[in-house]
């Protein structure tokens, strides 16, 4: 990361954070759930969340994109499903990509070493997706795909322009990216993180 760009890191309990890196907001794995509440996590599995969320959907910033590792119910919840927008990039595995799709997230499905760049003035953020293991041995048949994420922001003096493609994706639609080539988002404006009205557990 750039001297240029500051970066801070709000915890909001699990693997759910707020980071901010210079210009850019992204939001991690959110789960949103309150304690003592179950989080569902597919083929009979289940775990109850023991601590309070530090914050909700609700009143969250502007956000550049949604990274999330894996869909499971302890990263992405039932309140994040129907709290968050769905005009923000959620960038996942492709997996998860399609079925979060079939809610009206603007998805984007990034197998390993797929890299997706934002920028924002003279600065840009890639985020890439790295190997990452969810568990090994026979468990690791029961659960989903996961991903890893690796981050880079660059501050630019303007002297020499980059080529940028505008992606623009419908809410519902799926991409997958190749690992040859990455894109970059150019955002004139960014939307809240959650939606106008409060959504309840």
């Amino acid at each position: 990361m750039s001297d240029a760009a500051s970066a801070t890191l709000t915890f909001g309990g699990t693997a759910t954070a707020l980071l901010r890196f210079g210009r850019f907001t992204v939001l991690t794995d959110p789960n949103f759930l309150h304690r003592g509440q179950w989080a569902y996590l597919g083929k009979g599995l289940a775990s109850r969340r023991r601590t309070e969320p530090a914050f909700g959907p609700t009143g969250l910033p502007p956000l550049d994109a949604v990274v999330l590792s894996h869909l499971h119910g302890d990263h992405f919840d039932r309140v994040a499903r129907r709290g968050l927008t769905r005009q923000v990039p959620l960038l996942t595995t492709p997996s998860a990509a399609r079925r979060l799709a079939r809610h009206h997230f603007a998805t984007v499905g990034m197998p390993t070493g797929a890299v997706e760049t934002f920028r924002s003035g003279k600065e840009t953020l890639d985020v890439e997706s790295v190997p990452a293991i969810h568990a090994r041995g026979a468990l690791r048949a029961l659960l989903p795909e996961v991903m890893g994420t690796g981050t880079r922001t660059v501050s630019t003096d303007g002297a020499r322009p980059r080529s940028t493609s505008r992606a623009t994706r419908s809410p519902g639609t799926t991409s997958t990216s190749s690992r040859a080539r990455s894109r970059t988002w150019t955002r004139s404006s960014r939307t809240s993180g959650g939606r106008a009205s409060s959504a309840g557990p």
